[in-house]
């Protein structure tokens, strides 16, 4: 009888253990003693698209002073507030680079958020490393069209804009210039090459526009003789292209070299920076039209800073003594749509910040943001014209607004100074 009472006291004692034992099964976040929220960046910090980083700390600095100015945010699985900190990793404008340091960020710094910036060499493989590890990703400023190549995504976002609303943009203000409407191309092999012209097919020819197409070419060519005779012969009053900026000057220059000017010469991804336009030299870079991607005029303010993006590029070309960079719209986005979906955050579980992120509604540096269905939040694209400048020597007036709410167009559009068709 006193066995089996022991053996039934024993029992007892466990089935009371059991409930403690799995309460201490739960998630890590939830019992561990967390003391912050780290956010992996990469971004390419060095290489030949480096100049689209030149913002980036100038911004973080600002918005993760101002996210834990009162402790940071607050979680309620920890009832108090956690700090935010930002790890960030050079890709080296390698996309095998940017998937090296991404896992890197991943195993070693046991990030909550990876997040990833500028083009698709970076874009892709980070939001690839996302998915396969299941962490919540935000990306900023790659085109979506290329981006969604590599989806559909369950775990990334990317804040980006469309290439449909920049080729409207482009389309809307060359048609306001005296052409024969005949386009040649100047596009690489690379992702960004392929699906902008792909872009361009679908609208150019519905528009009036001719399409003159030498074919895609490597990244890697520095002769860009056959293009340029082909374009020459066809008589293109107009060459439309997507390049880095190194590429791109190099073929730029072999143009005025072998005496052919468009009228209108527009280019994608290079010539983001008015040091860029300079460097082409003699002033060959006057009246080229890019995109571009945020402007001082926007009408917007930033909910997380308070400030609009006249005070913003004021601030920097003050304190910088240099023209602002369009990268600080997108940077200060990237905060903004962080700090909203950390908010509505109740635990750190990597789905609860996934779905978090993809709730955000809300209006900032940017105007309205909000996820679709994809995943991108769409961001305003216009197009510019560079011109001369006394301040800085160029400046970028936005000559299309692609019919955004609360930006305005500052100038009709040019054509290149000396083009030599006829």
């Amino acid at each position: 009888m006193k066995k089996i009472t022991r053996i039934f006291a024993l029992l007892l004692s466990l089935i009371l253990l059991v409930p403690a034992v799995l309460a201490g099964c739960g998630s890590s976040d939830e019992t561990a003693d967390k003391t912050e929220i780290v956010i992996g960046y990469v971004a390419p910090f060095t290489g030949p698209i480096s100049a689209h980083t030149a913002a980036f700390s100038w911004v973080m600095d600002q918005a993760v002073a101002k996210i834990n100015e009162d402790g940071g945010i607050y979680i309620k699985a920890y009832d108090k507030k956690l700090p935010i900190r930002v790890v960030t990793a050079d890709s080296e404008s390698s996309s095998t680079k940017a998937s090296e340091v991404a896992n890197k960020l991943v195993l070693d710094e046991k990030v909550d958020i990876l997040a990833g910036a500028w083009t698709p060499d970076t874009s892709l493989p980070v939001a690839a490393v996302a998915e396969r590890n299941q962490i919540p990703c935000l990306i900023e400023n790659s085109p979506a069209d290329s981006w969604l190549t590599g989806g559909p995504y369950e775990w990334s976002y990317g804040i980006m804009f469309y290439l449909d609303d920049l080729v409207e943009g482009y389309i809307d203000a060359l048609d306001k210039l005296d052409t024969n409407k005949r386009v040649g191309y100047l596009f690489d092999s690379e992702v960004d090459g392929v699906t902008f012209s792909a872009m361009l097919n679908e609208k150019l020819p519905g528009r009036g526009y001719e399409i003159v197409d030498p074919g895609r070419f490597a990244s890697s060519t520095t002769d860009y003789t056959n293009i340029i005779t082909q374009l020459k012969n066809a008589d293109c009053d107009i060459v439309i292209g997507n390049q880095i900026t190194p590429n791109f000057t190099t073929a730029w220059q072999q143009f005025q070299q072998q005496g052919y000017v468009p009228k209108a010469m527009v280019v994608g991804k290079a010539l983001q920076f008015y040091t860029d336009v300079a460097a082409l030299g003699n002033d060959i870079g006057t009246g080229i039209m890019s995109e571009r991607h945020w402007n001082r005029t926007y009408q917007f303010k930033s909910t997380l800073l308070g400030s609009t993006p006249e005070e913003l590029a004021t601030a920097w070309e003050t304190e910088k003594k240099s023209e602002y960079p369009f990268t600080i719209g997108y940077d200060l986005a990237f905060f903004e749509v962080l700090s909203e979906a950390l908010s509505k955050c109740d635990d750190l579980k990597p789905e609860t910040i996934r779905d978090a992120i993809g709730a955000v509604d809300y209006e900032g540096i940017f105007g309205a943001l909000k996820a679709d269905e994809k995943h991108v939040f769409r961001a305003p694209i216009v197009t510019g014209q560079w011109i001369k400048s006394d301040t800085w020597g160029f400046e970028s007036n936005i000559i299309s607004n692609g019919n955004f709410v609360g930006i305005s167009k500052e100038n009709d559009p040019i054509f290149l100074p000396g083009y030599t068709v006829k």
